[in-house]
């Protein structure tokens, strides 16, 4: 390998663990999906992230707690409930599924993401950290 390809490898790596360590990057999730899946999970799944009622009615989830709770299940467990939430015949919502899990999963997930954010920020002795965290938690809450 010569240099430059030794440079593209490193840069692509760098790229990666950038983009693996933006643990607050939203996945935006549409309306028609959020609804879709409460219709089939409850009212549990807008609990899954920052639930936009009064703007598009879409669902923004963390890309870290997604991530997250890919790695808290195991690996049949998560198949399963990829599987489950792709179907789209449920007649009845489900209470007790491997996708029924990994959301709850997710809720978990993000309360546990929240309470620390909101910890760092009452923690924080850095005035501009303190800023940043308090403008993030209103995000979380108002939205943007």
């Amino acid at each position: 390998m010569g240099i430059s390809e030794d440079s593209a490898m490193a840069t692509t790596l760098i790229q990666v663990l950038e983009d693996l360590s933006d643990y607050e990057r939203p996945i935006k999730i549409p309306a028609a999906e959020v609804d879709r899946l409460v219709s089939c999970f409850g009212d549990r799944v807008r609990r899954m992230g920052r639930w936009n009622v009064s703007g598009d009615r879409s669902l923004e989830i963390p890309e870290g707690v997604l991530r997250q709770a890919v790695i808290e299940l195991d690996r049949h467990s998560l198949a399963t409930a990829i599987q489950e939430l792709k179907a789209v015949l449920l007649t009845e919502p489900v209470e007790s599924s491997s996708a029924v899990s990994f959301i709850e999963k997710v809720v978990e997930i993000y309360q546990r993401h929240f309470r620390d954010l909101m910890t760092r920020y009452q923690n924080t002795k850095d005035q501009s950290e303190a800023n940043r965290l308090r403008d993030q938690v209103v995000k979380e809450v108002f939205g943007s």
